[in-house]
């Protein structure tokens, strides 16, 4: 598949375009990313074209106010993470359309263990 890569949700509500080269994917163990399933793929944000409306989009913000793991509000479908340094941001690999993630080389990164918690009650 070339680029650009374009990524969607389940119900195909949220579509994003993408710019970038398809490398270094991870996936995580820490206690939002297991539940979820998200693959990381790590990319500089103007790389990333929002294709439908940006109202679309629901947010859940968890460590930080900085920091927000971005859903369809309709499907649940986890398809980006903002937050990360040098402007940064991480999709959700497994949203690519074309791509079997099976045939892609992963990584693993122990974020249960690596992460400091989120904050107490």
């Amino acid at each position: 598949m070339q680029r650009p890569y374009r990524l969607s949700c389940h119900c195909g509500d949220i579509s994003l375009e993408v710019d970038a080269e398809l490398s270094r994917l991870v996936e995580c163990n820490c206690s939002t990313c297991r539940r979820s399933g998200f693959l990381h793929w790590k990319v500089d944000a103007a790389a990333v074209r929002l294709i439908t409306e940006k109202r679309r989009l629901s947010t859940y913000i968890w460590r930080g106010i900085t920091e927000g793991h971005h859903f369809c509000p309709t499907c649940g479908t986890a398809i980006m993470r903002s937050g990360y340094p040098g402007d940064r941001v991480s999709l959700n690999a497994r949203c690519i359309e074309g791509v079997d993630v099976f045939t892609l080389e992963i990584e693993r990164y122990d974020g249960r263990n690596d992460m400091p918690p989120g904050p107490l009650p």
